[in-house]
């Protein structure tokens, strides 16, 4: 009666000695038990024996199921619960616990997780059963005692249940088993398992004291030995090691942008004429997907299988992300103060664009739109907004033929929305899976659509069950099963034909004589017989998918403090032992792959197996083979077919200083007459866009006719100037109304009372998006209000500065436009609109627009005759303009309007800030001569600023202005938009946007 470890030196398969032993044992004991790792060795292990005649007496069976089978015969009647029903049994439990309960930990679903992790393997050591007589451990920290005291809970629940867990099941079968020696637990073989958990070592080692239990290891997995407590390791058989394996190849593709070409060829070249060859990676899914096209295009075909989780499918990932978006949406309610919690919601526009929702890209887009303008839309506007969405998709769907393979899917973009809102998980589950099965294959890809589409069917049928059957006979809110949603998988069998066959003709073709690639994992690969396959491709054999590391956290930790940790194989033996394996099941080549830098250049470094086996070559004197592959060819890389039916030109781009001859008309200062399409007309212009394609041509051709617009409505600047914009000018147009003409010293407590109601006013219709403005100012959130609360004062500092400023005008033109008047400038039309125009009673104006910032001295404007320190004057310049020009346009063209006003200044009004003020340029006689003189205040020199020798006036600073101007209007027309010679701020953000052209 012992534990016997013994070496064997044969592969993948049984070896003759491995059968005799395990006859032998059935012969002595009547019964034999090997456990394996996988259901997939298990049955090779179960064909061997069958082969070998021996298939009586004998189990294969994983730990797993073994524990379920001798408990089914020897238990007490309870069932062992699946990791299914644990997780959702302990997310049940957390649920209910409040927060001081749970501290230090928090009730979340890594918590959940944890704790199902530790209860499945140390719960006989927490709460041990009273069978066991052993004493419960004490805590030694305030984790540790909430961590015991949940899994206590867990194990009560369990017991309401009439299940228990396969830790404890083990536990008390080991004691069975030790004391009435059953005669179906009297020889136990452990072969190619290294991971044993606690309780499984113990149900083997009191098997080892009642009978025999043996372990057969490889060569790589001797080292097991020691932590088995074997004194000696017994030779198993005579029997020769495998043939050795070929020496690798190593592939090194330089990035991720020639991954899938340089590993395709490979693999084609290992195929060559009809070889087989096994990919073998971590992820064989994402392999095939990466390089199944391309190897289609090359005549051969890919097959692997597709294990999907829950949030891998479509069906997971929409259900997931929607029902965290309806949380926080529910969290923060109608109030705008939180609707930073979920607010835009681009969630609801992957869902659209998804084929679950049953409505097409085009309503995703506009649907995106209208959601991301409108920072004022709360959750019931949106669930308006989706059922208008789906109520016409219905409406455009019973228009279609019947023969659309689109004309029976249903439209459920809001419904599945709305049943989660009024929690209703298993409705929104059952609304995805009808969609699902209405779907054609290629909606979910031309390639393999059909196989997604049945997995995505099948994962919301399994979802269903859960969420409906399995929580309704645990006793468990549906809350609690959807949290556990995650552990769902389903697996499917994929397979890419090749082009060739893929379009054969009516009669077919022989399958079967297309070259296939088959992808598996590489423990898969290390389980086929050596010599059974004609070559060997492992992908990504890199430190990110074949890591060293041991698994390491609480539950490690916690199981070494209980002295019930399981028996594991160093990582780096079981790598050695899966490749060894793997390579020598190849019969010809063998070729390892990884790629050497990431997307950000990064190294990305081989895995340690990989180091190893060049070693061993040069070791051995052997040079290795070693292929590199660059990512020049990017034609060649992006292209599936590589280039084999495709032609390549080189195409010379212009210069971003220069536009096409045809494209200049259209894009600069023409546009087509809306009356007659083919005919251009002049394009009106603004007077900011006037000053922009003046301070910076390639910057005014970004913000005019590229036109970057920011994708969500936003709360910056521009939003605060608009409210701004929009309190004064209803401040204004109210006092008119009132007639107070314009605000002074003594009526300036009843404007500002004014201006507070105004201020409400505007505000309340900002947060319901009822402004002409282009961006209404709708805070999110407590900060954002508080933003908004501090521009009153700033407001208030606006009218006691302007009861100061420019006594004799007051406002009479609030928000004028140009637009439709036919006034032009510099011989073009002119549009746009003046914030304010104010009148004196000689009928001369001052342009005043407001800027809503705090720094106004950018826009100070000195007379340009006046020689400047270093002797220079600006006004001998022809080209010279002002930084700023639009008050000076819009100046000029009252004076030409209906209006026929005296202009005598243009001034940019700061808004923002503890002290406003105002800059620009006026006549003269309207520079302040002393303070509180009633003209502008702090502007100390006007046009012509005769005291430091200026000649030029008001009229002749207008004049100079639109002749420069006129010029620079010439150069736009004839398709200049050459970058500043001196870029300005603006210009750092404008100039990135793709205008660095190379030849293509």
């Amino acid at each position: 009666m012992a534990l016997t470890v013994y070496e064997t030196t044969s592969g993948s398969s049984l070896s003759a000695a491995e059968v005799s032993l395990l006859i032998d044992a059935a012969k002595t004991y009547g019964r034999a038990t090997l456990l394996v790792a996988s259901f997939a060795e298990r049955e090779r292990c179960r064909a061997a024996l069958a082969r070998a005649g021996a298939g009586m007496g004998i189990d294969v069976a994983t730990p797993a199921t073994w524990v379920a089978g001798i408990w089914e015969l020897l238990g007490d009647g309870r069932r062992i619960a699946t990791p299914i029903e644990r997780r959702m049994l302990m997310a049940s439990i957390v649920a209910v616990a409040q927060p001081e309960e749970l501290a230090p930990l928090r009730g979340n679903p890594g918590t959940v997780r944890l704790l199902a992790d530790i209860a499945a393997a140390l719960l006989p050591a927490i709460v041990p059963a009273p069978a066991l007589e052993k004493e419960a451990p004490v805590a030694s920290s305030d984790a540790e005692r909430v961590v015991f005291g949940l899994v206590e809970r867990y194990a009560a629940a369990l017991a309401e249940r009439g299940l228990v867990e396969a830790s404890e099941a083990a536990c008390l079968l080991a004691r069975i088993v030790r004391d009435g020696r059953p005669a179906c637990a009297r020889f136990v073989a452990v072969r190619d398992v290294t991971l044993l958990p606690a309780h499984i070592m113990q149900l083997v080692r009191s098997i080892s004291h009642a009978g025999d239990a043996a372990f057969l290891l490889s060569t790589q997995q001797v080292s097991l030995a020691r932590s088995l407590g074997a004194q000696e390791v017994v030779a198993l058989g005579e029997e020769s090691a495998p043939d050795a394996a070929p020496a690798p190849t190593f592939v090194e593709a330089a990035g991720p942008h020639v991954r899938a070409a340089a590993y395709a060829d490979a693999i084609a070249e290992l195929v060559g004429a009809g070889r087989d060859v096994v990919v073998a990676a971590a992820r064989p899914a994402d392999a095939f997907e990466a390089v199944s096209e391309r190897l289609a295009a090359r005549g051969i075909a890919c097959e692997a299988p597709v294990s999907c989780r829950f949030g891998d499918t479509q069906v997971g990932c929409q259900f997931t992300a929607l029902l965290d978006l309806v949380g926080r949406m529910q969290e923060a309610g109608e109030s705008l103060e939180r609707a930073d919690l979920w607010w835009p919601a681009p969630e609801l526009t992957d869902w659209l664009y998804s084929p679950l929702s049953g409505v097409d890209a085009f309503a995703a887009r506009r649907f995106d739109k209208k959601l991301r303008s409108n920072r004022a839309l709360g959750p019931e506007g949106v669930l308006r907004a989706l059922q208008g969405v789906q109520t016409q998709a219905e409406a455009s769907r019973k228009k279609l033929d019947p023969a659309n393979p689109y004309a029976q899917v249903p439209a459920v973009c809001s419904s599945v929305v709305s049943y989660l809102m009024q929690d209703r998980p298993v409705s929104a589950l059952k609304a995805l899976c009808t969609v699902a099965s209405a779907l054609p294959g290629s909606a979910f890809g031309w390639t393999g659509g059909t196989v997604r589409a049945n997995i995505e069917v099948t994962m919301a049928a399994r979802a269903i069950e859960l969420v409906l059957d399995q929580a309704r006979a645990l006793d468990v809110p549906q809350a609690a099963a959807v949290s556990v949603l995650d552990m769902l998988s389903v697996t499917a069998a994929a397979r890419s034909e090749s082009a060739d066959f893929a379009h054969a003709g009516p009669d077919g073709a022989d399958t079967s004589a297309q070259p296939v690639a088959c992808f598996m994992t590489l423990a898969d690969a290390a389980l086929l017989d050596a010599g059974s396959i004609d070559a060997l491709f492992v992908a990504d054999v890199d430190i990110d998918s074949f890591p060293l590391a041991h698994k390491e956290g609480p539950l490690a930790e916690l199981a070494s403090a209980l002295s019930f940790a399981p028996v594991e194989l160093e990582p780096a033996a079981r790598m050695r032992d899966l490749m060894a394996r793997a390579m020598a099941a190849a019969r010809g080549e063998v070729v390892l792959a990884r790629v050497t830098h990431d997307r950000q250049a990064k190294d990305r470094y081989p895995a340690a197996i990989w180091t190893e086996l060049l070693a061993r070559q040069r070791a051995a004197g052997v040079a290795p083979r070693v292929r590199m592959v660059g990512e020049g060819d990017i034609v060649r890389d992006l292209d599936p077919a590589a280039t084999a039916r495709m032609k390549r030109r080189r195409v010379s781009c212009l210069p971003p200083q220069s536009l096409g001859e045809d494209a200049v008309p259209y894009l600069v200062l023409y546009q087509r007459d809306p009356k007659d399409p083919e005919r251009l007309v002049p394009r009106q212009l603004s007077a900011s866009q006037i000053e922009s394609y003046a301070s910076c041509p390639l910057c005014w051709f970004m913000s005019s006719r590229v036109r970057p617009a920011s994708l969500d409505a936003g709360f910056g600047n521009m939003e605060k100037g608009n409210f701004v914009h929009d309190v004064l000018y209803r401040l204004h147009e109210r006092l008119i109304e009132d007639g107070v003409p314009r605000v002074i010293e003594r009526n300036l407590d009843a404007c500002i009372e004014v201006l507070r109601e105004v201020f409400d006013e505007v505000r309340a219709e900002h947060e319901r998006n009822k402004t002409s403005s282009s961006g209404a100012l709708v805070p999110h959130g407590a900060l954002q209000r508080v933003q908004v609360d501090e521009i009153l004062p700033q407001l208030e500092g606006v009218l006691r500065y302007e009861a100061g400023a420019l006594a004799p005008f007051a406002p009479v033109y609030l928000e004028y436009s140009f637009n439709e008047l036919g006034v032009e400038y510099a011989g073009r039309p002119l549009g746009g609109r003046i914030d304010r125009v104010d009148v004196d009673a000689e009928n001369r104006a001052m342009v005043i627009d407001y800027k809503h910032r705090s720094d106004v001295n950018a826009f100070k404007l000195a007379d340009p005759t006046v020689a400047k320190k270093d002797g220079t004057v600006p006004a001998d310049d022809p080209d010279w303009l002002p930084e700023h020009t639009q008050t000076l346009i819009y100046a000029q063209a009252l004076r030409r309007s209906e209006l026929a006003l005296d202009a005598r200044g243009g001034i940019y009004f700061a808004t923002k800030g503890s002290k406003p003020a105002m800059r620009g340029a006026v006549s003269e006689e309207f520079a302040e001569q002393e303070p509180g003189d009633g003209r502008v205040p702090g502007l100390a020199a006007g046009f012509p600023d005769v005291e430091h020798g200026g000649t030029m006036g008001f009229e002749a600073l207008l004049d100079r202005v639109e002749e420069t101007i006129s010029r620079r209007l010439d150069e736009l027309e004839a398709g200049v938009v050459t970058a500043a010679p001196m870029p300005a701020a603006r210009c750092s953000f404008n100039h990135d946007l793709g205008f660095e052209r190379r030849n293509a």
